[in-house]
């Protein structure tokens, strides 16, 4: 089995589901009213959180697997941009998500907004590092 082509499909999966979110998931909120568009994101947040967690941990686990089988660093390379969604998420972006979990949508105003848009802004990071590993996965392929 082909350790490297399955760390390579997982982190393409998850980079197609980040990049969706930031380009046209979160673009279809911002047409909604304030309130509106921080229930919308209550309700895709946890799901969201479980798929992305799940494909960034596989994307890391099968990188070590294809870099012990094959011994190329670049599949350490992108494990450890695959494992690196979780410390962005835990460092930067889950201080925020619990901030937007626990406001409450019919007080809703600008500043939850705002934060949704920082959130948006920091949620392009994971796409970029989802990106990374997808292009060391690749390069370690060919």
């Amino acid at each position: 089995m082909e350790f490297g082509a399955i760390a390579l499909a997982i982190m393409a999966a998850f980079t197609g589901a980040a990049l969706y979110i930031n380009l046209v998931e979160h673009p279809a909120r911002r047409v909604l009213l304030d309130g509106e568009m921080l229930a919308q994101w209550q309700a895709s947040y946890p799901r969201a959180l479980r798929m992305q967690a799940s494909l960034a941990i596989g994307g890391f686990f099968f990188g070590l697997l294809a870099a012990y089988w094959a011994g190329k660093a670049l599949y350490i390379t992108g494990a450890l941009f695959s494992i690196a969604n979780w410390v962005v998420t835990y460092r930067y972006i889950m201080p925020l998500n619990r901030t937007l979990t626990a406001a409450d949508p019919d007080t809703a105003d600008a500043a939850v907004r705002a934060l949704l848009e920082k959130w948006n802004l920091l949620h392009a990071s994971r796409t970029a590092l989802g990106f990374l590993a997808v292009v060391c996965f690749f390069l370690a392929l060919t």
